[in-house]
């Protein structure tokens, strides 16, 4: 019995993670070009408030930048069994990636304000840093699904800061609130629920693995 449900869930992983690969790069090539690499162009009216801060948010935002491209390749299937060297470069990038750019978050969370919001974007630093962290050692480990799992949940976390932007700048994000609510509400939002969401489907997936083979 535990074998055809095995046969259905690579197939299902197979068609559904191509799939959802390529929407997310998608949001990610569009939040790039919409919303981070304007910044590249120094000016101080798009900057606003964070312009004597540059320097931070800048550090924040390449190692960001880094850190969204690398991701997806390391959920690449294919890439991981065909080139194996090539995953692991974009690993060590993605690390990178995350180091700089958490580093740069909390610099930032340092000046920002309302303070609520800079505690916020600070807690959000750290948990990038941690789970980063701990799929990197799983890794060294040779755990190899250990690492898988925590690679998730830090790509979660590195995709938080677009989906504070698709939060903020769309229904509802727009018409609740004062800003300081807003701000520090989205912040642990836009990567507490899918971390959240990714448990309650990792432990629903071990749930029917455990019942399949009982």
């Amino acid at each position: 019995m535990a074998t055809p449900v095995l046969a259905r869930s690579v197939r299902s992983s197979q068609v559904l993670l191509p799939a959802a690969l390529l929407i997310v790069g998608g949001i990610v090539l569009k939040f790039l070009g919409h919303y981070a690499l304007p910044y590249f162009a120094f000016d101080p009216n798009y900057f606003d408030y964070y312009w004597p801060h540059r320097f931070r948010l800048m550090t924040h935002i390449c190692g960001g930048i880094l850190a969204l491209t690398c991701g997806p390749f390391q959920f690449w299937t294919g890439l991981r069994q065909k080139a194996l060297n090539v995953h692991r470069w974009t690993g060590i990038l993605y690390l990178l990636g995350v180091l700089v750019g958490a580093s740069g978050a909390g610099m930032m969370a340092v000046f920002s304000t309302p303070r609520n919001f800079g505690i916020s974007l600070a807690f959000m630093a750290l948990a990038w840093l941690s789970a980063t962290a701990v799929a990197y050692l799983a890794i060294l480990r040779r755990q190899i699904t250990l690492h898988k799992e925590w690679m998730v949940r830090s790509y979660l976390i590195t995709f938080g800061f677009v989906t504070f932007r698709l939060i903020s700048d769309y229904p509802p994000g727009v018409h609740w609130g004062t800003f300081a609510d807003r701000a520090a509400t989205v912040t642990w939002a836009c990567w507490a629920v899918p971390v959240m969401v990714y448990e309650v489907v990792l432990a629903t997936k071990r749930l029917q693995g455990a019942a399949a083979k009982s």
